[in-house]
């Protein structure tokens, strides 16, 4: 998965998480930090580049582990993942995940939720 971030993902993969995450492309575009312009670049070249595809897959990584936490149910990941949490200053677990602190932010919350710890 390194090597195929390093080289660039395809743009395939920013439908597979709007789909994934039940978002639009402004929306993931803000949480990426790739502006819609830059997407729309990227959808005529075919490729992201290396820092864009880094981030998609720490998104990917997300939902996952959101999936994971709701014992396989995807929707009730979505939701989640859409939620305004208090723990995460009022915004959502999506939105908190756009960088990389704020991701390990949420990835520790969904830890804590998995092994009963609440804080």
């Amino acid at each position: 998965m390194l090597a195929n971030i390093r080289k660039g993902l395809p743009f395939e993969v920013i439908e597979t998480l709007e789909e994934a995450y039940g978002a639009s492309r402004k929306e993931l575009a803000e949480v990426l930090s790739i502006p819609v312009s830059t997407l729309t670049r990227r959808k005529k070249e075919g490729w992201l580049h290396a820092d864009e595809s880094d981030r998609v897959a720490r998104l990917a990584r997300l939902k996952d582990a959101a999936v994971a936490m709701m014992q396989g149910n995807d929707d009730a990941a979505i939701q989640w993942l859409h939620t305004p949490l208090e723990v995460l200053g009022d915004e959502t677990p999506m939105a908190h995940a756009s960088t990389e602190m704020g991701a390990r932010d949420v990835e520790d919350l969904i830890g804590r939720i998995r092994h009963g710890v609440f804080s």
